[in-house]
């Protein structure tokens, strides 16, 4: 994205929004305080800021990543930006997680921790299309909560999955906007009979959370497809108001999923398009991928050494003053770099 054009929405902004509640929450989870986390406290147990995280997440990707595919030059060029924007932070996070954090949080000693042969396949993470591997030999096993190494990489398995499922267009010529429009039309009917009439039995794959990301991306795509005018619902109040009022009126329904794969999604895009102030979030960068890919490793070493014990905002704010840095450092001397080449492949 031009830089002129980032500054005209909320894309940024919004991003690193998400990146931040889900850093907060995870401040609570992973020492085992996750019914004091403030949005659990204020919804009865019934949502999480990771929540809201993760759906702004699946959200924008869902709509942008659409926009890209079908404004890619070829598939080679599509997947191209994909590999650019995903992968090589993962190779810098897989490195410094073998090489660095593996041998100094090892129960293990150094020759032990590197004849493991879990140390080596850990770098499968540089590729989430086809699976992930959560932990390293020995590495925080006495932590709190979890000996996970990067519990956030999870949502790059589905993400990577749906990259491919978009590049269809460009695999199979006939597939046009339509094909894929109808498509995501009967996912949500099947969703929908699912919970309204078969008692969440119909199928039930649709019970795991990773399924109600999928669908928030997959209507995010259909609303570019369907050339949803943003811009001009975004200044209507009335319109935020009402669709704001369905989504608080749909919790408290028993088809509220049913609601939300539709409502959030529109609600996250029709912010990203109010014009403001925040705008000009991503004038510096876009440091999110950083704070996202950094930020449970730094939780978790700040676990291991004792330095947090039960303080869930003081693991939130001093992992904050770690991570920042490195996303800032990360984006300028790596990311940005990166998403330079993104027409070498056309």
């Amino acid at each position: 994205m031009l830089l002129k054009e980032r500054l005209n929405n909320n894309y940024d902004f919004l991003r690193v929004f998400a990146a931040l509640c889900i850093t907060l929450t995870h401040s609570y989870n992973l020492i085992l305080k996750n019914d004091d986390e403030p949005l659990m406290k204020l919804t009865g147990n019934r949502f999480d800021f990771s929540f809201i995280g993760l759906s702004i997440f699946f959200s924008i990707s869902g709509y942008l990543v659409t926009k890209s595919a079908f404004t890619s030059l070829s598939f080679k060029n599509y997947i191209w930006k994909r590999f650019l924007r995903i992968q090589p932070m993962l190779m810098l996070v897989c490195l410094l997680s073998v090489f660095l954090i593996g041998p100094i949080f090892s129960s293990l000693n150094m020759n032990e921790y590197f004849k493991e042969q879990d140390t080596y396949t850990y770098f499968r993470n540089i590729m989430p299309l086809f699976g992930i591997q959560f932990t390293l030999p020995q590495v925080f096993t006495y932590n709190i909560a979890e000996n996970g190494l990067n519990g956030s990489l999870w949502t790059l398995i589905v993400e990577e999955r749906l990259y491919l499922l978009l590049g269809l267009p460009f695999l199979f010529k006939r597939f046009s906007k339509k094909i894929l429009i109808s498509l995501i039309l009967i996912l949500n009917i099947l969703f929908f009979l699912h919970f309204a009439f078969f008692n969440e039995n119909l199928i039930k794959y649709f019970n795991g959370n990773h399924v109600f990301y999928v669908l928030i991306f997959l209507n995010s795509s259909a609303f570019f497809l369907l050339d949803v005018d943003f811009s001009k619902y975004s200044k209507s109040v009335l319109i935020f108001l009402g669709i704001i009022s369905l989504l608080i009126l749909s919790i408290f329904l028993s088809l509220e999923k049913s609601f939300h794969i539709i409502l959030i999604p529109f609600i996250v895009i029709m912010i990203a398009h109010l014009k403001g102030s925040t705008n000009k979030a991503g004038r510096y960068g876009d440091f999110t991928y950083g704070i996202y890919a950094f930020s449970f490793p730094v939780q978790q070493i700040l676990i291991s050494t004792k330095l947090i014990k039960d303080s869930p905002l003081n693991l939130f704010f001093i992992t904050l003053l770690i991570v920042i840095p490195i996303a800032i450092l990360t984006w300028h001397m790596m990311e940005k770099k990166m998403l330079a080449l993104k027409n070498c492949i056309k």
